[in-house]
């Protein structure tokens, strides 16, 4: 399959996700299933990102790593989202510079509040050399 078609493909990933997300925030929704919708959706975004970045979509790989890591964070999953950040991070510096920085700091200080200074620090190496 060539990018464009992977990229229809994510495209249609995208807006499926979308629904599940808006689904499990209805009260049915929530009922039957919403944690469980809202994982998937996760999943889809992450599935999306990656096919964008076969692509070379940049910019579309970053936003949907960003909301992969929003719904990680609303799951409580902190590891996960920082590393959908740092994903994010690194599709966004092939594009967009000040957005790689805001998603490596994100990832940055979700790491911090865990407590992983490690990590921490090797991520604010890289939001260093974004800037320069």
């Amino acid at each position: 399959m060539d990018n464009s078609g992977k990229e229809k493909e994510a495209i249609q990933l995208m807006a499926d996700a979308d629904k599940k997300v808006k689904t499990s925030g209805s009260f049915l929704g929530g009922m039957f299933g919403g944690p469980h919708k809202v994982e998937e959706a996760c999943e889809m975004y992450c599935r999306a990102a990656n096919m964008f970045k076969m692509a070379k979509n940049w910019n579309a790989a970053g936003n949907a790593f960003c909301q992969a890591a929003r719904i990680h964070m609303q799951l409580q999953n902190k590891h996960d989202s920082a590393t959908s950040f740092i994903d994010a991070g690194n599709a966004f510096k092939k594009a967009d510079p000040s957005e790689a920085i805001k998603c490596l700091n994100a990832a940055v200080d979700i790491y911090t509040d865990m407590v992983r200074q490690t990590c921490s620090s090797l991520f604010q190496k890289r939001v260093l050399y974004c800037v320069e």
